[in-house]
């Protein structure tokens, strides 16, 4: 997978923890990692709909629907780089979502994690919106339009639950 603008460290190693959030380079690292869970995303909602043929058509088109979704979070968030002078490729990221769900063998595996994933994902663009309020209330309101994205998102997985194992 080309992953490029963004520099992804090899699969053994772990990429650099971010530095303090309070600061401009620990901001531009969350959103560097904000925005390759993005990229993931897309990629792999895209791939997942082509892939599962398990899955109901229904669900292939709701993954078509929000790999474009997660295309256009990717794009206001590096569009936020830009503004702030964030380099993209300033450090390595980690693919670990990529390849874990790459690894799923059934549509339902997929669900469980992408869900899993995009819990996660709202959570910490939940914590940005609340953190960033006052210091960056421009990337605060960014944040908090993914993450209320990514709510509609899970409630779309989770209509999909009842799929077997």
């Amino acid at each position: 997978m080309d992953w490029s603008p963004f520099v992804v460290c090899p699969p053994e190693e772990e990429a650099p923890r971010p530095r303090g959030f309070t600061t401009a380079e620990g901001l531009g690292d969350r959103l560097r990692v904000a925005a390759f869970a993005e990229k993931q995303a897309e990629a792999a909602f895209h791939w997942a709909a082509g892939r599962f043929t398990d899955a109901p058509p229904s669900m292939r088109d709701a993954w078509r629907r929000i790999g474009a979704e997660e295309g256009k979070h990717l794009g206001m968030i590096l569009d936020r780089m830009v503004q702030l002078a964030v380099p993209v490729d300033g450090r390595p990221v980690s693919d670990r979502l990529w390849r874990s769900l790459q690894a799923c063998a059934t549509a339902s595996e997929f669900v469980a994690k992408m869900r899993a994933a995009e819990e996660r994902g709202k959570t910490a663009e939940e914590s940005f919106r609340r953190n960033l309020a006052q210091r960056d209330p421009v990337t605060a309101e960014l944040f908090g339009r993914i993450a209320d994205d990514e709510a509609e998102h899970l409630r779309v997985a989770d209509g999909f639950a009842i799929l077997p194992k």
